[in-house]
């Protein structure tokens, strides 16, 4: 199922908020157990997150049907990728397994609002191709790398307060839209894209 027709079928749309719901209920109800965390990657979550542009290669080398994710930067990574991102730190690149490790729904959020595609346009639009293999090597410890890390937490953590997850579209227009109280205050990053 391409991008297009998943973001068109209301049903899943409708299950991917309520599996958001579910994981964001589970989140709080286990706040302070340190034996638990998180829960699995949401099935109707994951089609979602593979039908984004860009998401069906890694984000890195373009090895089809990658299964381990950067949070960080919310793409998908082939199993050789995902070590160099471990390697940087996770200060740098918060490295987890789609179908292995357990996901909290900030990190959920994350993917869904991320994507190979978008992360790759941001590079391109900083100049970091990989016609400069010298600074593409190094993209991830770039100030650039550092803006959209950041532009990305405080994204998400906006989606976070507003509550119910209507779509990446939805989200986007929400979250960049003025409040009353945010147009008496200095302007927060813009969303990421």
């Amino acid at each position: 199922m391409t991008y297009m027709q998943c973001t068109e079928d209301p049903f899943l749309l409708r299950k991917v908020a309520t599996e958001l719901e579910e994981l964001r209920c589970h989140d709080l109800a286990t706040a302070n157990d340190i034996h638990v965390d998180g829960a699995p990657f949401p099935r109707a979550c994951r089609k979602l997150l593979q039908s984004i542009p860009g998401n069906s290669c890694c984000v890195d080398c373009g090895r089809r049907n990658p299964d381990w994710a950067s949070v960080s930067y919310g793409v998908l990574l082939c199993t050789n990728c995902s070590g160099k991102h471990r390697s940087y730190g996770v200060s740098i690149s918060r490295v987890r397994s789609i179908s292995m490790d357990s996901w909290s729904h900030s990190q959920v959020l994350a993917m869904l609002e991320g994507g190979n595609e978008q992360l790759q346009k941001f590079f391109s639009r900083h100049e970091i191709k990989k016609e400069n293999s010298k600074v593409f090597d190094q993209r991830y410890q770039t100030k650039a790398a550092r803006f959209y890390r950041k532009n990305m937490k405080q994204h998400v953590e906006k989606i976070e307060t507003i509550g119910e997850w209507m779509g990446r579209e939805a989200s986007r227009k929400v979250v960049t839209r003025p409040t009353k109280l945010m147009q008496n205050t200095r302007p927060m990053a813009v969303a990421v894209q």
